[in-house]
């Protein structure tokens, strides 16, 4: 062996690498017998390629296996077809990295990945994010994957710009535009957020997203709001005011204050005051609790009905936008202006009109009612007619 393999070997070594020479018949120089030229960049083949290192408490950090590679002795550069990796953690293996092409540079200083690339959680989670591209510096546990990134734990998928991956606290660091996917029981995509940068832990869930983010729901409903942060894990999402939604079919607008979105249970859920706009009235109150599964949202206190003729108030009402029904509960009271009439009960209920008009009745319910009707107007007496 040469005093150039010497070197070499020596170098590999220090990173953890083992290597079976495939063919030594590259080097140069092999020769004594030739002219003495300049010699070309010598150029290792291997039949395989075994590259591991281990963190400073002596833990194992990373391998990297591949079954063919060359090594660039002047440029210290490893190119490997068909690499796959395991990161570690407290020793144990946590995550797979697999790709079609691989570039180790400086003996591991920095690693490229190409084509095809995917790093996946091995746990029950079984977490993936995939790209093209990715660019991996072990001694700061980061990995950067700035084509086609993509991040998916089987209900929530995301897509961005560029995927940050901090491989010592598993923060997912993603930069704008992104699109969040949420999928539901179908296995079918029916809620797509975007909004800016943000980040996602990987480990504990937690989930933040400044900036104006749109939602929109596959049956036409949308949802905004200035921001969202939450835990994917628990299966919720904060919405930072002002929180707006929008029903299918143009069926009226809500707007709230912080809301929480309990995506897994389909629900949205405030204690702030709340306000409803249909098409020919106005419902306010605090506090709702809006229910996608049964189309109803329900105003939690101080509940109030405004229409052109018509005031409202009640404990808590709530409205079907399925069956058009509303219902208010809790000392209830309706005032109407023509003719001026107060109408009290515990509960009343109501139908929405063709017209968008909400139409109070009773159904069996005992009301107590109070009309005051104008006077009318009083004609002059007669003068008795008197003729001499």
């Amino acid at each position: 062996m040469n005093r150039s393999e010497e070197r070499m070997l020596g170098r590999l070594s220090r990173c953890g690498l083992t290597a079976a020479l495939a063919a030594s018949a590259l080097l140069a120089a092999c020769s004594s017998r030739r002219p003495i030229t300049v010699e070309p960049t010598p150029s290792f083949v291997f039949r395989s390629l075994d590259l591991s290192q281990r963190a400073d408490d002596g833990n194992r950090d990373w391998d990297l296996t591949s079954p063919e590679a060359r090594y660039d002795l002047t440029s210290r550069t490893i190119r490997a077809r068909r690499p796959e990796g395991i990161l570690y953690r407290d020793d144990q293996p946590h995550y797979r990295i697999t790709a079609d092409l691989a570039t180790v540079l400086r003996d591991g200083e920095l690693v490229v990945l190409e084509g095809s690339v995917e790093l996946q959680q091995l746990n029950q989670r079984g977490l993936t994010i995939e790209g093209d591209n990715l660019i991996w510096t072990p001694s700061q546990s980061r990995m950067v994957i700035n084509q086609r990134p993509k991040a998916n734990d089987g209900q929530t998928q995301i897509r961005s710009r560029e995927l940050a991956f901090q491989q010592d606290n598993e923060l997912l660091v993603f930069s704008g535009p992104t699109q969040l996917n949420r999928v539901d029981e179908s296995n079918a995509a029916s809620t797509v957020v975007r909004g800016g940068s943000g980040t996602w832990n990987l480990r504990s869930g937690l989930m933040q997203a400044p900036g104006p983010v749109e939602a929109v729901r596959s049956n036409g409903r949308t949802l905004s709001a200035s921001g969202l942060d939450g835990n994917t894990r628990e299966g919720y999402l904060d919405l930072q005011q002002p929180v707006t939604l929008v029903l299918e079919n143009d069926r009226g607008r809500i707007t709230a204050g912080l809301t929480r979105w309990l995506f897994s249970a389909k629900q949205l859920q405030s204690d702030q005051p709340v306000q409803a706009v249909l098409q020919n009235s106005k419902v306010q109150g605090t506090g709702f609790k809006l229910d996608e599964r049964s189309g109803t949202v329900i105003i939690s206190s101080g509940c109030r009905v405004l229409q052109k003729m018509e005031t409202l108030t009640a404990q808590r009402c709530a409205w079907n936008w399925r069956s058009e029904q509303v219902v208010a509960d809790g000392d209830v009271v309706l005032q109407r202006t023509n003719p001026e009439q107060i109408t009290r009960a515990s509960r009343m209920e109501a139908k929405i009109s063709d017209d968008g008009e909400i139409r109070f009745g009773q159904s069996g319910a005992r009301v107590e009612s109070t009309i005051k009707l104008s006077p009318a107007t009083q004609e002059k007496p007669r003068r008795t007619q008197v003729s001499f």
